[in-house]
């Protein structure tokens, strides 16, 4: 049953707004999701959606229909645009519970991406994004790096997020353990063994890593890993973490699969 929040002062309007809090989401283990492809994707996911949230223009149209769950509120227009990140919202959010942390069932046939301390939230939500795109088998956070769960992580990925698996808090040691099961692990990173990301062989299993905007990938990590560099033919001093973790992961498929079909074609 629908009912409409006509005040701010409304328990169920504050407590939705407190979700904007990083401290409430942890301890309430519940998030939102913003727009409509974002929630479409919620809801086909299968997770699970404690509440969703429209303004009083999305209930009167046809699209709301698909979107009313076990508890629908309606907002006045007004006072929509204060539950939400965006500067431009489309009227409905979905409140969701956690999903805890994922485990990553590796796989041979798959490749991974690892961030280590990768702290700005559209950049975890556009790494989740394209490691999605390239059919990559997931992605992996260390601690340190920028919470899954903010609208900021969660919108960047554009519905990626409940595609995919991700793993957060992953320490350095787990990370690199993952050699002794036969994984490559490449990083991202500019030293005196470098070589241009287009030579690596990803035939094999393996792992791109790349690092904090700031200090790059820690050295525990570098130190097991084969270091790749993408050229900078400009002036630019580096790519973007969330553009360069793209590059590599694009190439990654590529090198892997023209890899194979030369093996297949030589056997």
């Amino acid at each position: 049953m629908a009912y409409i929040i006509q005040t701010t002062k409304n328990k169920t309007y504050k407590y939705i707004k407190s979700l904007q809090q990083k401290k409430i989401r942890s301890s309430e283990r519940l998030f939102t999701v913003e727009g409509i492809k974002s929630v479409s994707d919620a809801y086909e996911s299968g997770k699970s959606i404690r509440m969703a949230v429209i303004s009083e223009s999305f209930f009167l149209s046809g699209e709301r229909e698909r979107f009313e769950g076990p508890e629908t509120v309606i907002v006045k227009d007004e006072l929509f645009g204060g539950l939400c990140d965006t500067k431009t919202p489309q009227g409905i959010i979905a409140v969701m519970e956690m999903f805890g942390p994922e485990e990553l069932e590796l796989s041979a046939d798959k490749l991974y991406i690892y961030c280590d301390r990768v702290s700005d939230p559209g950049n975890i939500g556009t790494i989740i994004r394209t490691a999605d795109a390239a059919g990559f088998g997931g992605v992996m956070l260390s601690k340190g790096c920028a919470e899954l769960y903010s609208p900021k992580t969660v919108r960047a990925s554009m519905g990626s997020f409940f595609h995919i698996p991700v793993r957060t808090d992953m320490e350095p040691q787990e990370l690199i353990s993952l050699k002794e099961r036969g994984f490559k692990l490449y990083a991202g990173a500019l030293s005196k063994d470098s070589k241009p990301y287009t030579t690596a062989d990803m035939s094999a299993p393996s792992v791109i890593i790349v690092g904090n905007e700031a200090n790059g990938v820690c050295d525990e990590i570098l130190e097991e890993s084969e270091h790749i560099i993408i050229p900078i033919y400009g002036r630019a001093e580096s790519l973007n973490v969330g553009a360069a973790a793209a590059v590599l992961m694009y190439e990654a498929v590529r090198n892997r699969d023209e890899r194979i079909n030369e093996r297949c074609s030589d056997s």
